[in-house]
């Protein structure tokens, strides 16, 4: 028995609306797996966003505290020190999670706050370290018994530079950290809340 024409078109129909089926399903799959990654990288935008801004506002609020408690009883006192210190481990947060500054997108916006970090890091470090050096050379002053008049003059001279250099990292912490609300409020909008 012969099949007719008619027999192979009506296959053909079944065999089209397959193919019609496995191109529709693949290309949903497709706008949907593009959909899930854009919404995605948003998501992470925000997050890292928000995760930033609050580094600034802890660290800087920290800042803020230590900077007052200059003013208060002994300038350059335990209390002091201890709040710059908290100051820099909050920076070190920042450290631990820098690979989350690529999920901004905004280059300019992600300069500016790799750039801040640092410029209030380093003169904060360099506060800390300074300061831990006075520590030692008052300590050894405060034995007058054991030294001699050139040691004891050599670290009257190295106590001076000491504070000087000292005074100028406070300051440009001082400079730098007035800038953090500037880069908190480039920060809101992708993320989403004030700071």
């Amino acid at each position: 028995m012969r099949q007719s024409v008619f027999d192979y078109i009506d296959n053909l129909d079944t065999l089209l609306a397959v193919i019609v089926g496995a191109l529709l399903a693949t290309g949903g799959a497709m706008v949907a797996e593009l959909v899930q990654d854009r919404l995605g990288r948003k998501r992470r935008e925000r997050e890292a966003a928000r995760f930033f801004g609050e580094i600034l506002t802890s660290a800087d609020r920290v800042l803020d505290r230590a900077f007052a408690s200059l003013e208060i009883g002994e300038q350059w006192g335990s209390v002091s020190k201890r709040l710059f210190r908290t100051a820099l481990d909050e920076t070190a947060v920042y450290e631990r999670n820098r690979e989350r500054l690529f999920d901004i997108r905004d280059i300019p916006l992600r300069r500016a706050i790799h750039l801040h970090f640092l410029e209030e890091t380093v003169p904060l470090v360099a506060l800390v370290e300074t300061w831990d050096e006075i520590d030692e050379v008052e300590k050894e002053l405060s034995v007058p018994d054991h030294l001699s008049d050139a040691r004891r003059q050599f670290l009257e001279t190295e106590l001076e530079k000491l504070e000087i250099s000292r005074a100028g990292a406070l300051e440009t912490t001082k400079s730098k950290h007035a800038e953090t609300d500037l880069i908190c409020e480039m920060l809101e909008p992708i993320s989403g809340v004030s700071f």
